[in-house]
């Protein structure tokens, strides 16, 4: 099957796209430096691409389901 020409969202669907930290602080409601602070951490799980750092969706939700973060 070729994607030539296909839009990536059209390809994947947005629920498996990786988020930006931007995005992430946005679905947190906190700041952008909070955000990256939760990933220094370990809080939440991230990879890097090149220089740029991403956060699956699943590992974003992970992060929220964790009855741990509620203590």
């Amino acid at each position: 099957m070729s994607t030539q020409g296909k839009p990536v969202d059209a390809m994947d669907g947005d629920s498996d796209r990786l988020l930006r930290i931007e995005a992430v602080a946005k679905r947190l409601s906190v700041s952008r430096s909070m955000a990256w602070k939760l990933i220094d951490l370990g809080d939440i799980q991230s990879i890097r691409i090149g220089r740029a750092v991403r956060v699956r969706p699943a590992d974003l939700e992970a992060y929220l389901a964790d009855p741990a973060r509620e203590r």
